[in-house]
């Protein structure tokens, strides 16, 4: 199929701007030169300060009033706002996944201006799938592990609604997003990798699933600007066969930490299982040292599928492995 592109309209809305992801689509889209309205409950970062074609809302996603004004003229709409992480309490992944989503989606469908909305899911998704089969597009919800796998679910469903009652939405479903900057898979592992920790489950000699955070940010991108892609999902994934274990071992030499420890399978579900359980009865807020939700991404062997990004959207990385390697070596020495 040939792809049919659009430039994408402007001003263009960026929620959870000040995150991982959208401070570096905001900083691709201002470098484009393009008009870009940023949302976040976050200030501006100072990275993006004094950006002549950038306006910063500062506002709750839960709250329809703030949602309002920074939805108020925008033609097109990238939705990172999420709730990110494998703990917390389930309302309030409620609040800001699955109802922040409601609001930005009934705002965006009443507007003159009906702009076109790419939605950032996630991987999790596919729930117990991920280790069990090659992960499509086309298949149904898994079993989620915890509040975040669910949110985003329950975040897909609406979309859905929204789609027949002809909102133009695309959504992204990016692996486990790697890059200088990413707390989950770069500071929170070199943390553990400095303390001794093991990072590894059964060795960890089988595909990570990674992604590159500009990887990602480019099929959002090419799924906004695609004519073909209104209610169509895409996988965000790398396809360089990097494993656990390598990558471990490679932010290990990064960050100055010693070889990256394993432990059995069997023992990591005891000991995520038996952590949440106590981490509940205590009403302990922080996270315990590992979830089911964590353990089933380290855990896996991911297959995520590309066949349809690549061939409907025309997409070709931007960043390879070695060069997002040397990006967050220069960046943990900072």
């Amino acid at each position: 199929m040939t792809i049919k592109k659009q430039t994408i309209k402007e001003p263009i809305l960026v929620t959870g701007a000040a995150g991982f992801i959208g401070r570096r689509l905001v900083k691709r889209l201002l470098d484009e030169g393009r008009q870009v309205n940023a949302f976040d409950v976050m200030a501006c970062p100072e990275s993006l300060q004094g950006e002549v074609n950038l306006n910063w809302f500062k506002g709750d996603v839960s709250k329809r009033e703030d949602v309002k004004i920074a939805v108020g003229g925008c033609c097109s709409i990238f939705h990172l706002a999420a709730l990110v992480g494998d703990w917390g309490q389930a309302a309030l992944h409620q609040k800001i996944t699955v109802e922040g989503t409601q609001i930005l989606f009934e705002l965006a469908l009443a507007s003159p201006l009906k702009p076109r909305l790419v939605l950032a899911s996630s991987i999790v998704v596919y729930g117990d799938q991920i280790n069990g089969e090659r992960c499509y597009e086309g298949m149904p919800h898994g079993w989620f592990y915890g509040p975040y796998g669910k949110s985003k679910q329950t975040q897909e469903t609406i979309a859905h609604q929204f789609i027949q009652q002809g909102l133009d939405i695309r959504m992204v479903r990016p692996a486990n997003v790697y890059g200088a900057g990413s707390k989950p898979w770069v500071d929170d592992v070199c943390a553990e990798l400095k303390k001794g920790m093991p990072v590894l489950i059964a060795g960890g000699n089988y595909n990570a699933g990674l992604v590159h955070v500009d990887n990602v940010i480019e099929i959002l991108i090419l799924a906004c600007e695609s004519e073909n892609s209104r209610g169509q999902i895409f996988n965000a994934a790398d396809e360089e066969g990097v494993t656990w274990r390598q990558y471990m071992k490679d932010l290990a030499e990064c960050c100055g930490a010693s070889k990256p420890k394993s432990m059995p399978r069997m023992i990591a579900k005891y000991l995520a299982k038996s952590g949440e359980i106590a981490y509940h009865l205590m009403q302990i807020e922080h996270r315990p040292p590992l979830t089911s939700e964590a353990l089933n991404l380290v855990g896996s062997n991911h297959r995520i599928d590309m066949t349809k990004t690549k061939e409907l959207l025309e997409y070709k990385p931007v960043k390879y492995y070695r060069e997002g390697l040397d990006e967050i070596r220069q960046y943990l020495k900072i």
